[in-house]
């Protein structure tokens, strides 16, 4: 038997909170109530009451009553965030389910990616839907979200259908899985790529795993490089070969699909773990057609989907993005490895394609050399595109070389 955690405000979700729990209590699983109400009006339905939570953030319920909804929504998210994760620690659950309106879900996925990955997480949501992105509610975790379709006001024909769909999906999660995921003391290797490397860091992904080496890849486009960078902080990732530090490119521009992802690289250089590093995407940004830089005509482009292009940074923008790539080099605790290819960082760079512009290649690779000042940093050519099997061939055997230096692998491993 397993503990589903609901959080819901129960001054104004009592009927839905009762209905979910009874729900899950027929499948044979124990439920506790987390209230994180903020109304007036007092309701002692909760197993966790609201006085709690808010005293998780340091606050007293009686003194903070008579703030307005917008300060008491940051307080007791302040306390779910504190105190979910000391609930759980102290195995008090097993699963999380939230179900609710913006206050509701801003409250509970504030909570939910404050628990590792693995624990099932499961949000019933007013605003899973319309013209919203996916970033504020999860993150870099994994959580479920369901759109509510109706309001959740009353249990009736809609919501009691979905209600007890999601409930029924948080259910089967900790019955059949819900392991979280923690550091195991193996050897893991990261790496970063996008569909315009793919066929590289796959290659060295299939290198890795071959020889028995378990490598997980992460989509460069805003949220992969964070979600590694975090797995390498929680000793989930070992090791990481960086070969799609797109992220910093989208960064510097300050917009564009793949945005979201700031300060890039710095983490692991300061983490000092096995590292390998390649400029894979550094020299192209995303944008959506319908919102391209005003310059648009001066910059080579391509067409990626039906709604995204890939532009070519310019010659005289070059510079500054290897810059910050450089500054956070050598900020590297431990040795890391440059890899660079010498006939582009991508797809459709090769001479005679669409993106191939020299110039640019050039200049990054130039301010790269020119600006990292540390002789933590090694630098190595690979005569390939960085899209190319050959490269990525390459980079696994430097990644096998540099686990061995560092004492990751024997010394005798692969002969």
């Amino acid at each position: 038997m397993k503990t589903v955690a609901i959080i819901a405000s129960c001054d104004s979700k009592l009927q839905e909170v009762r209905h979910v729990k009874k729900f899950i209590e027929s499948t044979g699983q124990r439920v506790l109530v987390i209230d994180i109400s903020i109304g007036p009006r007092q309701v002692d339905a909760g197993d966790i009451r609201r006085e709690e939570v808010i005293a998780a953030a340091g606050r007293q319920w009686q003194d903070v009553r008579d703030l307005s909804k917008g300060e008491l929504m940051a307080i007791v998210a302040e306390g779910a965030e504190k105190l979910v994760p000391t609930l759980y620690a102290q195995g008090k659950f097993d699963a999380v389910f939230a179900m609710g309106g913006v206050q509701n879900t801003t409250v509970a996925v504030g909570a939910m990616k404050r628990l590792p990955i693995g624990v099932p997480k499961v949000v019933l949501s007013t605003v899973a839907s319309g013209n919203r992105t996916f970033e504020p509610l999860v993150g870099t975790k994994d959580i479920v979200v369901m759109p509510s379709v109706a309001d959740i006001s009353g249990v009736n024909t809609v919501t009691r259908t979905v209600m007890e769909n999601a409930a029924a999906c948080v259910v089967g999660m900790v019955s059949y899985a819900g392991r979280p995921l923690g550091a195991s003391g193996r050897l893991v290797v990261g790496t970063t790529l996008m569909g315009v490397t793919n066929d590289g860091v796959c290659s060295a992904i299939d290198h890795l795993v071959a020889k028995g080496i378990e490598t997980i890849g992460f989509h460069s486009t805003g949220v992969g490089g964070r979600a590694m960078e975090e797995l390498v902080a929680g000793g989930v990732v070992t090791a990481v070969m960086d070969l799609t530090i797109h992220e910093i490119t989208s960064e510097y521009f300050g917009g564009g699909f793949s945005y979201g992802a700031l300060n890039r690289l710095t983490a692991l250089c300061e983490a000092g773990i096995p590292l390998l590093v390649s400029p894979g995407g550094l020299d192209f940004v995303d944008y959506p057609l319908d919102n391209l830089p005003a310059d648009i005509d001066k910059r080579k482009y391509i067409r990626h989907n039906a709604q995204l292009a890939h532009i070519k940074i310019l010659r005289e923008e070059a510079p500054d993005v290897a810059r910050i790539v450089a500054e956070r080099l050598n900020r590297s605790v431990g040795e890391v490895t440059l890899l660079i290819p010498t006939n582009g960082f991508r797809k459709n760079t090769r001479p005679g394609e669409p993106l191939y512009d020299k110039e640019v290649d050039d200049a990054i690779v130039a301010t790269l050399l020119a600006n990292i000042t540390t002789d933590r940093v090694i630098v190595k050519y690979v005569d390939a595109n960085l899209n190319e099997e050959a490269f990525g061939v390459a980079a696994a055997e430097e990644m096998i070389a540099i686990l061995k230096r560092r004492g990751k692998l024997d010394a005798n491993f692969g002969r």
